[in-house]
């Protein structure tokens, strides 16, 4: 789900419209009510009629902040301590830049510097340390908890504060008391919408959908104006999307989601910002087609935000336009910075370079190779995403019947122990590589040895972790017998391939005759090696088993004939051993 607005407004909740206000109060409101561009200008012309009034500075910075332009932010924060050094807010704000940074000492440091001398009705230097602790990219709502009960303690009358607190409790998995609060701020000012709305977000988390969506679409209709109302409605239906066990449901219910996001967006500015915000909730329910559009308009535009990028590739990724992702995906990666890279970038970039390396029938050996290094690089950094490879190991298995280059995909998941199909991707290590020798796809040496090696190790933890996958011993079998000398063979594969037998016959008869073809060549394999080892009534036994599968059965038959014959001739005409 997609990071809450931060809120920074005053409890009445109205859209301003119409001629642009200039008071700081209406710029609040404005921040409030998500119109973060009419904000933005409202504060730029209060700090240039107030070039002196710090305070204005300082909702100027997080409008920045909440727009992530972090420098453009500690730049107006710095002027605003220029303009006015015995305030204190400027410095919260250099603190919260420092906290969105990731660096949680420097910010420790500066709220300390801010708090030092507070008088003792100062109270909304706490109040914004609280909410920068709940909003930041890594939330602290214990430390949030703290610094708005000091802020109350000094003012118990401004709803804010006890809203704030509604959030952080909200994040500490604290419902109720997150309700008791949101109905707190609602007491001391019943028009504050947002608090109303978190109610509602409560009852979503209750998995109540139908309920929440219902207060919901009350407060939109005595409030029409106010925009996080069709955000929260849109995530709503998303979330319910979610447990739907009906791929119709999903897709009803996240197109509702759509339709109440772009509701959301008309009622807030339609600046790149709020456009992004629109992209990012697009990936959230998958609509590829709608996010193409929106990222290839945005795309055009001068020094836009790189994340546009992002979307370009992964919505062209999804709609198959393997090149055209590729594009964009190279182009984020080299205009965004390292730090801000994502594991999702590795992995779609790492998708887009398989299918276009898998193409065609002739593969480009170096950018399949490009992909998995980026794959394996996503999953280094969100191991989760292993979840997400098995189905393209199985695309290139049964689409494309490119067994090797299968094998390196499903190696990565079957790396990855937490993975959802850990097991099941090691049994497709062994099966993609026996498949990939068989068909010589994998046939120069020493890889040919070293991923034969790699499948019965895959194979060994499948039958270790899952004892009963009867197909586990049999692919164990089909590998070790790959691996054995084939002039002198130790008989490797053996122990397997009986293990296999006897877990098929124990499923009775209907089981066997579903298994007739591999029993014969499993009998028939052993009955090779066995007569090369010089096992020759151990080989006719088997082909006595052959045919009772199938009676039939020509190499069967031939083959016993032959041993028939060698024995006689080397018994001076009598049979046996």
């Amino acid at each position: 789900m997609m990071k809450k607005a931060m809120i920074w407004g005053i409890s009445l909740a109205f859209v301003v419209t119409g001629v642009r206000a200039q008071s700081l109060d209406d710029a609040k409101k404005a921040i409030d009510a998500e119109q973060f561009a009419q904000a933005k200008g409202m504060l730029e012309t209060l700090v240039s009629n107030k070039p002196k009034d710090g305070v204005n500075y300082f909702y100027l910075g997080l409008v920045y902040i909440h727009n992530e332009h972090l420098d453009s932010a500690l730049n107006v924060f710095n002027q605003g301590l220029t303009a006015d050094p015995k305030g204190n807010l400027n410095k919260v704000g250099q603190g919260i830049v420092d906290l969105y940074k990731e660096n949680g000492s420097a910010a420790a440091t500066k709220f300390a510097e801010a708090t030092a001398g507070l008088k003792r009705k100062d109270y909304l230097e706490l109040y914004h340390i609280g909410r920068a602790y709940i909003d930041a990219p890594q939330p602290d709502y214990q430390k949030a908890v703290e610094y708005l009960d000091q802020a109350k303690a000094k003012n118990s009358e401004d709803p804010l504060v006890p809203l704030a607190l509604g959030d952080a409790y909200f994040g500490l998995e604290n419902p109720s008391q997150a309700y008791v609060n949101y109905r707190n701020a609602t007491v001391l000012d019943n028009t504050l919408t947002r608090a109303r709305v978190q109610m509602q977000v409560i009852t979503r988390g209750s998995h109540a959908w139908q309920e929440a969506i219902d207060g919901l679409k009350q407060i939109a209709t005595e409030v029409p104006d106010y925009a996080p109302t069709y955000r929260e409605l849109a995530e709503t239906y998303h979330a319910w999307a979610n447990t739907a066990t009906a791929i119709d449901d999903y897709n009803a219910r996240n197109k509702e989601a759509v339709e109440f996001y772009k509701q959301y967006m008309d009622k807030t500015d339609y600046t790149v910002e709020s456009r992004i915000r629109y992209a990012d909730f697009l990936v959230y329910v998958k609509d590829y087609t709608e996010l193409q559009a929106q990222a290839a308009e945005l795309a055009q535009l001068e020094d836009v935000n790189p994340k546009v990028l992002r979307y370009l590739g992964y919505s062209a990724y999804e709609n198959k336009q393997y090149q055209e992702s590729k594009e964009a995906l190279d182009k984020l990666f080299t205009r965004m910075e390292a730090e801000r890279i994502i594991p999702l970038d590795y992995l779609h970039l790492g998708l887009t370079d398989v299918n276009i390396a898998t193409a065609n029938d002739a593969v480009d050996e170096a950018v399949f190779n490009d992909g998995i290094a980026q794959l394996k690089k996503a999953v280094e950094l969100d191991s989760s995403i292993a979840d997400d490879l098995h189905e393209v190991g199985m695309d290139l298995v049964t689409n494309k019947k490119k067994y090797a280059l299968a094998a390196k995909v499903f190696e990565i998941p079957a790396a990855t122990p937490t993975s959802r199909n850990y097991v099941f991707d090691n049994f497709y290590v062994g099966f993609a590589t026996y498949y990939g020798v068989a068909t010589k796809q994998l046939a120069e040496e020493p890889a040919r040895t070293e991923w034969l090696q790699k499948a019965d190790t895959a194979l060994g933890l499948v039958i270790e972790k899952a004892p009963t996958t009867q197909d586990a011993y049999l692919f164990r079998a089909n590998v070790n017998n790959l691996l054995d000398d084939p002039e002198n063979p130790k008989g490797l594969a053996e122990p397997y391939f009986l293990k296999y037998i006897e877990m098929v016959k124990e499923k009775g008869d209907s089981e066997v005759q579903k298994n007739k073809n591999r029993l014969v060549d499993a009998y028939s394999t052993i009955a090779v090696v066995s007569v090369k080892r010089g096992e020759y009534q151990k080989g006719r036994d088997l082909i006595g088993e052959i045919l009772k599968l199938d009676p039939e059965n020509a190499w069967a038959k031939q083959t016993l004939q032959y041993l028939e014959q060698e024995s006689a001739a080397s018994t001076g005409g009598t049979t046996g051993q």
